[in-house]
């Protein structure tokens, strides 16, 4: 077994959790042996603390699995000229060098982070004494919701989707499901063993966190202790909490196409007793001071990144010039943008779409042909809810699967009931609801309206197109040539993988 465990490590001896901003920028990434790491509770929650970091990194949540590369994929910009850096990826050049990097860097900077999960687990097991009962549960409920979440992510782009048109396709061979900290390279697994890998993790981790992770609502018992000295449950929306376990739970349903299962999922969120409320469009939108904006709707993340100076690698792909000491100095050709026609198209500006927040306050109108993103811009001085927080999972997915889950079980009133709820938390007024008499077909297309408008930056829509099997507007490719991203050349030519892509 490897003896070394490579995290993000930040002065372990005398960690604080009181402000991420306090404590990023203390140590670069390093090396630690298992041994020293896992031998106090405090090494544990380094540990974890760490993979949440590693995950923020920008080749993987920080950039380049929600707001560039994926969405590339998706469609989602257009692009100044041809010349973009990311020009390939549009066109789906997977076998160019650029794209090919990218790839294999999400490969495996993702399964590192795997690694550093199995090891916690593994260690969990013969060093619980040195954790107190409620730490132990809550990271060890995180570290394979994690594990879940992450190997997820990786079948929903290295694996196969439209299972539920498609069903043969459970049983096509795809990714690994590691579970050991190991040299031994695990084998791969069908779809269909992968999805019940991940079932596994996330129902243990559910369990473990329905009781002891205090951001949930059900009621302690009398014995129930949270040890927080060191803050380290002060930021539980940051971390795979409860309701994380729920959503992803959820999403790996839909995956499925097991509408009754996700709907009992997403029930949580859309009941009477909403755990996650919608944003405050009055306070926190449209009348906030410009430095308190809330452009992410940070209120409503179900799960998200606490990333340390997340707007550095994105500001490139977000602003219109560069600037030096806060002034323009050149134009910049890297930034997304819709151009005015396609956004004012995409929101329906002629049928109430105007006052819709995600088009009046997430856009910068710079002129009629270039409509820039605010979702995620940082402007000077900020103050703001959602400044470093990259939604990884938000209250309004879950609407819009119980949209989808109510039409596919006949229920379409119910199915714009869900679709209503959306549009109004977005400023939409009553007179412009969705008429509940819509056709399952209306339903659909109005469903997959709200997620063109809705994930917009956050790496979403590329998944929704490849679990429907539907096609992606202007894309120059389809079907497995543009969902199926490949496998890296040493996994397969080194590492003895099956090319499952190329030799299907």
């Amino acid at each position: 077994m490897k003896t070394f465990l490579y995290i993000s490590l930040v002065g372990f001896l005398t960690f604080s959790f009181c402000s991420c901003s306090e404590w990023l920028d203390v140590q670069p990434k390093t090396e630690v042996k298992q041994d020293k790491m896992f031998e106090s509770e405090s090494g544990f929650k380094d540990a974890l603390i760490g993979c949440y970091m590693l995950m923020g990194e920008s080749s993987l949540y920080g950039q380049e699995l929600t707001y560039t590369f994926l969405e590339v994929l998706a469609q989602q910009y257009d692009f100044v000229n041809s010349f973009h850096p990311y020009q390939q990826a549009k066109l789906y050049s997977y076998s160019t060098s650029s794209v090919e990097t990218k790839i294999n860097t999400i490969w495996s900077k993702t399964y590192r982070v795997i690694a550093n999960l199995n090891a916690i687990l593994e260690n969990l097991e013969y060093r619980k004494q040195v954790l107190h009962p409620t730490n132990y549960a809550n990271i060890k409920a995180e570290a394979l919701g994690l594990r879940a979440f992450l190997h997820f992510d990786l079948l929903r782009m290295f694996g196969w989707g439209d299972l539920k048109n498609t069903p043969s396709n459970l049983d096509k061979l795809c990714i690994p499901y590691v579970t050991k900290y190991s040299k031994e390279m695990t084998k791969q697994s069908t779809v269909r063993e992968v999805l019940q890998y991940i079932h596994t993790d996330l129902k243990e981790a559910e369990e473990l966190l329905s009781y002891y992770d205090l951001y949930h609502q059900q009621a302690q018992e009398d014995d129930y202790e949270l040890p927080n000295d060191d803050h380290f449950y002060d930021n539980r929306r940051g971390r795979f909490n409860y309701y994380a376990a729920r959503a992803t739970q959820a999403r790996v349903y839909m995956w499925e196409g097991k509408y009754e299962e996700a709907l009992e999922r997403v029930s949580l969120f859309t009941g009477n007793k909403q755990p996650i409320s919608w944003v405050n469009l009055d306070s926190d939108v449209i009348n906030a001071e410009l430095t308190r904006r809330d452009l992410s709707f940070s209120v409503e993340h179900i799960f998200n990144l606490d990333i340390h100076n997340m707007y550095e690698p994105l500001k490139t792909y977000i602003e219109q010039y560069k600037e030096e000491h806060g002034i323009n100095v050149s134009d910049n050709t890297n930034y997304f943008f819709h151009s005015g026609t396609r956004a004012k198209a995409l929101f329906e500006v002629t049928s109430g779409g105007n006052n819709d927040q995600r088009f009046a306050a997430l856009y910068d109108q710079v002129d009629n042909a270039h409509f820039l993103f605010l979702k995620f811009k940082e402007v000077p001085n900020s103050q703001s809810k959602a400044k470093n927080k990259m939604p990884l999972i938000r209250k309004p997915e879950m609407f819009h699967y119980a949209a989808e889950c109510y039409n596919r079980l006949n229920e379409g009133k119910k199915a714009v009931e869900m679709l209503n709820a959306v549009r109004q938390a977005r400023g939409l007024d009553i007179q412009y609801n969705l008429p509940e008499t819509l056709s399952s077909d209306e339903i659909d297309q109005e469903i997959l309206k709200e997620w063109q408008k809705e994930y917009i930056g956050e790496g979403q829509m590329f998944y929704h197109y490849k679990r429907l099997g539907l096609p992606i507007p202007n894309a120059t490719a389809g079907g497995d040539a543009a969902f199926i991203l490949p496998l890296p050349k040493n996994e397969v030519e080194m590492g003895g993988r099956e090319d499952y892509k190329n030799d299907k």
